[in-house]
């Protein structure tokens, strides 16, 4: 690098000046645990549907001024590149991604952000289309020696590039010494963010570097809980009694429809999962999703939930009001605002992390899309490209850059110090305070989606089961059973 591009610390930046100095001198481990923590009380904990994101940088601020964040690590040197004098001898690095509205016009503007910083490194964002088109284009441009140096995937599609050989596995990169993750860095992120990129079926290697990504939720009607004397469900077992006294002649519990998310979010809220971390074994027929499914089975027939016919109607009959509850990503928020607004209704849409069981632990599933450096022709790789490439992913994802990427697109802050740089102003809320005492001091840990070669087949195979345990004489343990022999012999076979 010349001396135009020299290293900057995160701490540096104009938006740092929002954070009083007495809140900079507080002890970073505290800080870790409880901004993490507040994170997950603000983004989950009821919301006006109205209000989003004003609430959404409210609650920061009251919870920043209540536990305080730790200093945010500094960013690493630049790697050194060959001086650049001209523009013409400037390192140009090819993104693909398939962001599209507001994530786009984020994503290019970091792109030149980081470009002014770093003037010998320019990063050019190629919007390729859908997801699939992603995947056919990334294939074809391997077969052609062609690939760009960074994709935006999400975990499966990263999972299928790796398999093909289309990949660098980012575990020299993640320990280098100058721009690798240091100790701190590692503590900042918060509890499974970086497993989201590592992969147990390929050797257990990191292929992806965790950057957009949303969780799976609890959507409640809060006027209706209000009315009860009731919050948010904490466990299974107040979910299924909310359930049923919030049920009527004209209303319901919970609306719901066949998916396998849902069953993949339900379990890993419990502490298990849909198939081994080695994806070797189904998991599912276990205790966990025994208890799960049995609660789904007497809910339904009792008639405080309702299995329905897809995901539009599942949100239309939260959205009418008919169902006080409805589980789904967080980005479905906005549809279900729009679906309330055609039905004319007013209520207060909740968001909350899905029940637990008792005092475990709160575990939230997570999907989203990870960076991951694409393997150069043979013969042809560029260590010093891939390190530039690199560079830029540690830069992107580093708390203020993320702070920026947060406020564009509701997605989850993967640092408890991306905190400080949200949070405007640090004046207090007593609610805000109460509700995070409600929800105890531990740290939520996210949880990836399961990606062995065969998921989408076992997928569509467990998404069946929320229609079979609805039956009225259905044996559910015989059902679980059942459905996990088949599972096994999939995963048995070699692909």
């Amino acid at each position: 690098m010349t001396g135009k591009a020299q290293r900057r610390s995160v701490d540096t930046l104009p938006v740092w000046s929002i954070i009083s100095s007495a809140h900079r001198r507080m002890p970073r481990r505290r800080g870790l645990r409880n901004a993490s923590h507040a994170f997950f009380l603000l983004m989950f904990v009821s919301r006006l549907s109205i209000l989003r994101l004003p609430l959404f940088l409210i609650w920061l601020c009251g919870l920043a001024a209540a536990v305080g964040c730790g200093a945010a690590p500094d960013l690493p040197p630049a790697p050194a590149t060959p001086s650049a004098n001209s523009q013409a001898e400037a390192t140009t690095l090819t993104v693909w991604h398939t962001f599209t509205d507001d994530k786009r016009k984020t994503f290019e503007t970091l792109a030149q952000a980081f470009h002014k910083v770093y003037p010998d490194l320019n990063i050019n964002a190629v919007y390729v289309g859908s997801r699939d088109d992603l995947s056919k284009q990334f294939d074809a441009a391997l077969a052609l020696g062609a690939a760009p140096d960074l994709i935006l995937a999400d975990r499966r599609q990263i999972a299928d590039f790796a398999a093909e050989g289309g990949l660098q596995p980012l575990e020299v990169f993640l320990h280098d010494a100058d721009l690798g993750l240091t100790k701190q860095d590692q503590n900042d992120f918060l509890t499974g963010a970086l497993a989201l990129g590592t992969y147990p079926t390929l050797g257990g290697q990191t292929y992806g570097m965790p950057f957009d990504q949303e969780a799976f939720v609890t959507f409640y009607n809060a006027d209706r809980l209000k009315a009860l004397n009731q919050d948010a469900p904490r466990t299974w077992d107040e979910f299924a009694e909310f359930s049923k006294l919030a049920s009527s002649e004209k209303t319901y519990g919970w609306a719901l429809y066949p998916n396998a998310a849902m069953l993949e979010a339900m379990l890993a809220s419990r502490g298990s999962a849909l198939l081994t971390d080695a994806g070797t074994r189904a998991l599912f027929n276990e205790r966990a999703g025994l208890a799960l499914m049995k609660m789904t089975a007497d809910l339904t027939k009792a008639n405080y939930a309702q299995v329905l016919a897809g995901e539009i109607k599942a949100q239309q009959e939260f959205a009418a009001g008919n169902a006080a509850f409805y589980l789904g990503w967080m980005s479905e928020l906005d549809t279900l605002q729009a679906l309330q607004k055609q039905a004319k209704q007013k209520f207060e849409i909740g968001l909350a992390p899905l029940p637990k069981s008792g005092d475990d632990e709160t575990w939230l599933l997570a999907r989203g899309d990870l960076f991951a450096l694409a393997a150069a022709p043979q013969g042809k790789t560029d260590a010093q490209r891939a390190r530039n490439a690199w560079f830029f992913v540690r830069w992107i994802t580093a708390p203020t850059q993320s702070a920026q990427w947060v406020r564009a697109t509701n997605a989850i802050p993967l640092r408890a110090s991306t905190l400080q740089f949200i949070a405007p102003d640090l004046d207090t809320n007593a609610r805000f305070r109460q509700i995070a005492a409600a929800f105890g001091n531990k740290l939520p840990n996210l949880v990836a989606q399961p990606a062995p070669p065969t998921i989408e087949t076992i997928e569509r195979q467990a998404a069946g089961l929320w229609l079979q345990v609805a039956e009225p004489q259905a044996n559910v343990a015989a059902l679980l059973d059942a459905l996990a022999e088949r599972v096994n012999l999939m995963l048995a076979a070699k692909p």
